[in-house]
This record gives structure tokens, sequence and C-alpha cells, in this order.
């Protein structure tokens, strides 16, 4: 294994945690990525230089296949650089899309990507992902919550932690999306990255909640490396 593979996959997490004994894990994301952006080195989910994987349209193309409508309140948790939070935010009412994400940076690149002209026609909510953030897009009771290229991102010791924040936000009515990538077993795809089995996913909806209701949707047949890009439709 190279140095700098090494040093991003076993060191770089061991080392920071020296000096932010204290810290939550998603604090560390946030500064792994911010650094990289303000180095001006590229990154693929946040920046001037994102893009969506699979073409932006992805995440409103199953919305509208489960009902999503301009009236309704949509949460789009883990926002990035709003690459497939547009087209919903041209889509929704004004003020009806909430974007959350761990840092004011990450929003602020979503802000230049929709362009000022969008951002003030739909005025789109968009908020750190902490107790004020949470709060404020539980009350306005979305209809839909989607979380793309976001689970992937979260270690074993905070996993329960992330579904529980994004299914707090539900109410009766709410459907949720959440994408994740599956190569059979839990492994580290990249430094900030690991694939998610589907029944580790499901697992982990059902300790938020034995009532709620989980389907495994494919996105797409095309696989890489045998991974299977999928979707779980957690609902009441």
């Amino acid at each position: 294994m190279k140095l700098k593979k090494l040093y991003r996959r076993h060191l770089r997490y061991p080392l920071w945690r020296v000096v932010h004994p204290f810290a939550p894990y998603e604090r560390y994301y946030a500064w792994v990525v911010t650094r990289k952006l303000r180095r001006g080195r590229a990154h693929p989910a946040i920046g001037p230089t994102a893009k969506a994987a699979r073409g932006e349209r992805e995440m409103i193309k199953v919305m509208l296949q489960h009902g999503l409508q301009a009236h309704h309140a949509f949460v789009d948790y883990g926002c990035g650089s709003l690459r497939l939070g547009r087209p919903i935010i041209e889509l929704l009412e004004p003020g009806k899309f909430w974007g959350l994400d761990l840092a004011q940076d990450f929003l602020d690149a979503g802000l230049d990507y929709v362009g000022a002209e969008l951002a003030a026609q739909k005025q789109p909510n968009l908020r750190v992902i902490d107790d004020a953030g949470l709060a404020a897009a539980k009350a306005a009771r979305p209809d839909f919550i989607g979380s793309w290229h976001v689970c992937g991102k979260i270690p074993d010791q905070i996993l329960d932690s992330f579904f529980g924040k994004v299914l707090g936000l539900m109410h009766a009515g709410t459907h949720v999306f959440l994408q994740f990538e599956d190569t059979g077993k839990r492994e580290q795809l990249h430094g900030l990255a690991w694939s998610l089995p589907e029944a580790t996913v499901i697992a982990a909806v059902r300790r938020v909640d034995p009532q709620l209701k989980v389907d495994i949707v494919e996105l797409t047949k095309r696989r890489h490396r045998n991974m299977r890009y999928l979707c779980a439709h957690v609902r009441y």
C-alpha cells in the first residue's frame, strides 16, 4: 500500500483524534473536505468540480416515481453542493426545499451552484446539521426525505446515530429514500467511504423504530466491481 493511501486510510483519523479528542466524527469529515477545497483541490461531491455520479436527475426521478409534487416539503439530507438537489429546488414551491449538511462551506458551495436568481425565486432553506437545523427541518414536516451518497460516508461507530437523525425528521406520512452501495459485505471503498450490505441498512432502520417498513430498490442494473447501487425506501 502506498504511503499516502496508508496515511489516509489508517493514520489520518487517529492523528486528528489526538488533537481533537472530544470532537464528533462529523467534524473530522467536514475538516478533511474543507481543507481539500481550500487547497484548491477537486472533490467529487463538494465545490465547483463536483458532479452527480449518475446524473443530477437520479434523485428527483425516484421522488417523482413515488409522488413528489411542487407543494410538498422536501429534505435533502447531506445535500453537498446541490448537484442532485437543484432539479428538486426548481420543481418545488418557494421555501419547500430543505438542504442539510455538516459545514457552512458545503452549503455556500451549493448556493453558488444553484445561482442567485434561482435561490431568490425558490428560497431554499439550507442549514448546518446541528440541533437547531434538525429541529427546523423536522418542524417543516417533510413529505419526502432524500439522502444520496451519504450512508456510505458513515463509519460503524456512528451508523445508528446517523439513521436516528435522518429518520427522526419523519412524521407519519413521510417517505424517506436512502441511497447506498452494496458489495455484499461491509468494506472500505476509499478513505472516507464504505459499502453497506442491504441487511445492515434494514437492521439499522429497524433499530430506530421496528414499525418502519423498508423496501430496497435497485437504481441501475449496471454494476462496477460487483457493486449494487441501491435505495432504501422507508415509511410507516
